[in-house]
């Protein structure tokens, strides 16, 4: 269910687009992916035209197209029939469509309704435009496309706005900048996803790179949680998240000051180590954190942010 609070924030987003719709505007970026090739000191990627490559068009050659000396740029518009989450779509020629740069909540998480309803009340049932990267779909046979309608850049404005947070994997790294930007917008305004707890007394520490081989020791990689503060904590709802999808809920676990929770990702049987210390297993079958970078998010019941680790 989506909370009065929540709601509010929705409310104040279609506040803006119905102003800035009403003055002929984009809703936040008039944002030309054409334009962005030719200035921008990240490592570009290829734009396509959708039906060149649907039906063998050689590059250039279909109509409607803008040939600049990045690649090609098609303003062919595809309606949308879909949204199926905050950053997953079906268009009307049957594709499935994943957002680059970007990563929403998933199902039962924190945020998860909030961020698929302002995607459909952007983009459903209108028609957008798709520039893809260097990727051509992940695996599970959706495209991977940077989506713009109305002048919007929606995969950054879905970030900017607190709906999503960054997820740039190579080699689809094209607008890593801007989504940096547009994320730290997001979390000094503790905009959505941002908004922080009022638990405040958690430390964090995370080993990400294993000894040796990663996928022979995934208890190599472990996180260590501290109560810093002078109250007991109840874990119970608490949720640890990387930068993609993988999530760990907590059980309902007394936290008391002074002492730490660790957590390992693989296999093993929770328990205590000694009065200090307590062993958790997330019982991944491999390795969660990337060793060159990542996010760690920590929330409480509420889904609000309690720690959030940078590397």
């Amino acid at each position: 269910m989506i909370s009065i609070k929540n709601l509010a924030v929705i409310a104040s987003l279609l506040l803006f687009f119905f102003i800035f719709l009403a003055a002929g505007c984009g809703l936040f970026y008039d944002f030309d992916p054409v334009e962005s090739q030719a200035g921008s000191d990240v490592r570009e990627g290829t734009v396509v035209d959708e039906r060149e490559q649907d039906e063998g068009i050689a590059p250039g050659e279909g109509s409607g197209s803008e040939t600049t000396g990045e690649g090609t740029y098609n303003d062919r518009k595809y309606t949308v029939t879909e949204v199926i989450d905050g950053d997953t779509i079906v268009l009307s020629n049957g594709d499935r469509i994943r957002f680059i740069g970007m990563n929403t909540p998933e199902e039962g998480m924190y945020f998860y309704g909030e961020a698929r309803d302002v995607l459909k009340i952007m983009i459903s049932g209108k028609e957008v435009r798709l520039e893809k990267d260097i990727s051509e779909s992940d695996q599970y046979g959706r495209k991977l496309r940077y989506v713009y309608c109305d002048g919007i850049f929606v995969n950054l404005e879905m970030v900017k706005r607190g709906f999503a947070n960054i997820f740039t994997y190579p080699p689809d790294v094209k607008y890593t900048e801007e989504f940096l930007e547009a994320e730290r917008y997001a979390r000094e305004n503790d905009l959505g996803l941002w908004e922080i707890s009022k638990i405040d007394m958690v430390s964090v520490k995370i080993t990400y790179d294993a000894p040796g081989n990663d996928n022979e020791n995934i208890n190599g990689e472990y996180i260590i949680f501290e109560n810093i503060g002078s109250r007991i904590l109840d874990t119970s709802g608490w949720t640890v998240k990387d930068s993609g999808t993988n999530i760990y809920r907590f059980g309902s676990y007394q936290f008391n000051p002074g002492t730490r929770i660790i957590l390992f990702s693989g296999k093993g049987t929770d328990g205590s180590g000694n009065r200090a210390e307590r062993y958790l297993y997330w019982n991944s079958l491999r390795p969660v954190w990337n060793n060159d970078y990542d996010t760690l998010y920590l929330r409480d019941r509420e889904g609000l942010l309690i720690e959030i680790y940078n590397y």
